[in-house]
């Protein structure tokens, strides 16, 4: 065997070397995980129009639609469609009423300034809360 032909772990023989212009890996690096996620997030987020009850049609985020869909189906008497919607509801709402007690708090220390400051204040606190 010539010496300028090295065989051994790294230096596999020339033959079964990569030809020219030929990947090892045709396809490329598989997406992960956490790509596919930020997909669906942005499907999910598009707005979609739906049709209410009575026949109006109103614009939802994606992800509104899809919950609308899957209440509407447990409403229907799908069973797991219910559950799943029921189970949904119970994991989001602290959250929701945690933002909802921040933005009365946010509302309060505005109105305390307010007063400080010897501006009116009458009906802000029965104003109903912004649904952002």
């Amino acid at each position: 065997m010539p010496d300028d032909h090295d065989i051994g772990y790294g230096k596999p023989p020339e033959a079964n070397r990569w030809q020219k212009g030929q990947s090892g890996n045709p396809k490329g690096r598989p997406k992960s995980r956490a790509d596919h996620l930020q997909d669906a997030a942005a499907i999910l987020s598009e707005p979609v129009n739906a049709r209410t009850p009575d026949g109006r049609s109103v614009s939802l985020a994606g992800l509104e639609a899809a919950y609308l869909a899957l209440c509407r189906k447990g409403l229907k008497g799908e069973v797991p469609a219910l559950i799943k919607a029921i189970t949904i509801m119970l994991e989001v709402q602290p959250a929701f009423e945690a933002k909802a007690a921040a933005k009365r708090e946010q509302r309060e220390r505005l109105i305390a300034q307010l007063e400080k400051l010897g501006l009116p204040t009458e009906g802000l606190r029965n104003r109903p809360l912004d649904d952002d």
